[in-house]
């Protein structure tokens, strides 16, 4: 037994995460539903979207998205019986819904919005936009948009901007294995620090004026952090008390970071733990126990809100509503998504391990 649960028994989040049901599922689908408000303002052309901290609506999401990531694949590889294991079960969360979605837009959305506005549509475009689009978002990769077809529109760019947080979420899940790999298991934690700290300082010197920002305006290294606080926070989870005074203190240290500027920087680890420890606390534990439709509604969300202002519902409703309308249009899709892409190649992963299993006891 581990000597620090033992002195802490019940106290500490591991024991609490292990023994009692959580709202992870429900948070996740909050933030997959803030990152659709928050695109509405780009997509609608109403203007700058909210930025709560200076930091856009959109993109807290997101932290909050792989914070969350960080402590579960965490969970996951310490729990694989092997690094292939860990790898296809990755493989099998992104790439098949991935898929699908990229298949739809290129092959359905798209032409359905381009015949119905009158606007064009190209076929080698859109072959050219789901091959390259398979790569996850992979920079210079990646074609964002299919010529002709969102023409006029606030964005005619991209049929799928959020697709380049995949990449990097993939990237994480790399990471981990690969330092699962390389250290020993006492190790592991020294590692990961190591990288959460300098990287962090890294970020504190773009916040502070030391160094100058990158030129991209969605930096990679920000989301990262928040994968690698929640991964930390896995790791150390046997000596973080969790009870509601942890909670209260994580959410003040969101606050007063961001009330100082240093949001981007300095909040990925109290957000992570508060929205880690307050699964625990929300009475949503079957929300997302059967379909969890969050990873559908981020990758279509996007795609169904440029389909809706290619129809100029941006033009005639305020944003509010065109979030509405768009987490309207997109919920089934997404469920579609879970029940007959996403959750069948998790379910079959899950029967070849046990396969492997009772080929191993016989």
């Amino acid at each position: 037994m581990n000597p620090n649960r033992s002195h802490l028994g019940e106290s500490v989040l591991g024991s609490r995460f292990a023994g009692s049901k959580n709202s992870l599922n429900a948070i996740r689908l909050v933030l997959a539903s803030a990152v659709i408000l928050s695109h509405s303002w780009w997509l609608g052309g109403y203007g700058p979207e909210p930025s709560p901290g200076s930091v856009k609506l959109g993109s807290w999401a997101v932290l909050g998205f792989f914070g969350i990531s960080g402590y579960l694949i965490t969970r996951s590889r310490t729990r694989a019986s092997s690094a292939s294991s860990y790898c296809l079960a990755r493989f099998l969360r992104i790439f098949p819904g991935l898929a699908a979605c990229v298949t739809a837009v290129a092959f359905v959305v798209a032409p359905v919005t381009a015949a119905s506005t009158g606007r064009h549509y190209s076929l080698s475009g859109a072959a050219v936009y789901f091959v390259t689009n398979l790569s996850a978002g992979t920079p210079f990769i990646a074609v964002g948009g299919i010529p002709g077809s969102l023409e006029g529109l606030p964005d005619p760019r991209l049929w799928n901007g959020p697709l380049w947080t995949l990449f990097w979420e993939i990237a994480c899940y790399i990471l981990i294995g690969i330092v699962f790999r390389l250290f020993r298991p006492d190790l592991v934690r020294l590692a990961l620090l190591t990288l959460f700290s300098v990287a962090s300082a890294a970020a504190v010197a773009v916040d502070a004026g030391w160094i100058a920002a990158p030129v991209r305006n969605d930096w990679p290294l920000i989301p990262v952090l928040s994968f690698l606080a929640g991964a930390l926070i896995y790791l150390f989870q046997d000596v973080i008390p969790a009870n509601p005074t942890t909670l209260v203190l994580a959410a003040g240290l969101v606050v007063l970071v961001s009330s100082f500027g240093f949001a981007s920087s300095l909040v990925h680890l109290p957000l992570s733990l508060f929205l880690i420890l307050g699964s625990l606390y929300l009475p949503l534990f079957g929300v997302g126990s059967r379909y969890d439709v969050s990873f559908g509604i981020y990758i279509y969300g996007w795609p169904a809100q440029q389909f809706l202002a290619a129809l100029g519902l941006h033009s005639v409703v305020p944003p509010l509503v065109f979030a509405a309308a768009s987490l309207l249009l997109v919920a089934p899709v997404a469920w579609l998504s879970c029940r007959y892409v996403e959750k069948p190649a998790q379910l079959w992963h899950r029967a070849q391990g046990v396969r492997r299993t009772v080929r191993e006891l016989a």
